[in-house]
């Protein structure tokens, strides 16, 4: 019982970070040479639990021809998928709200028994 309980409450805060990644690529999204974050969710140290492997999308941006005084010069822009980051955005909160009834459930079969031992 407490293992699922770990599990969850690791589950969420991998997903947490990730959420919090996501939402930087959005912000940055029209920063010029932005790479974007990426989080990865793998298994944790302890077995049954979740944690956030961190690194950065190298793959290069588009780019667009800006005017400057000293004449035509290619500017690469972030490279964010905005539709992959909702969609990331999306499953994350999905991930959350099943991970947040995981720990109700166990919440409440605990308090079975310790109603029951009592």
């Amino acid at each position: 019982m407490v293992q699922g309980i770990a599990a969850s409450l690791t589950a969420i805060q991998a997903v947490a970070e990730r959420f919090n990644r996501t939402a930087r690529n959005l912000a940055n999204s029209n920063t010029d040479g932005y790479r974007a974050e990426r989080v990865t969710l793998s298994e944790g140290d302890q077995p049954g639990t979740v944690k956030a492997v961190f690194g950065r999308d190298e793959s290069p941006g588009p780019v667009r021809l800006e005017e400057t005084e000293e004449g035509p010069r290619l500017v690469e822009m972030a490279n964010v998928d905005l539709a992959r980051e909702m969609v990331t955005m999306l499953a994350d909160r999905r991930a959350i709200e099943a991970n947040l009834a995981a720990l109700r459930t166990a919440d409440q079969v605990l308090g079975s028994i310790i109603d029951i031992k009592s």
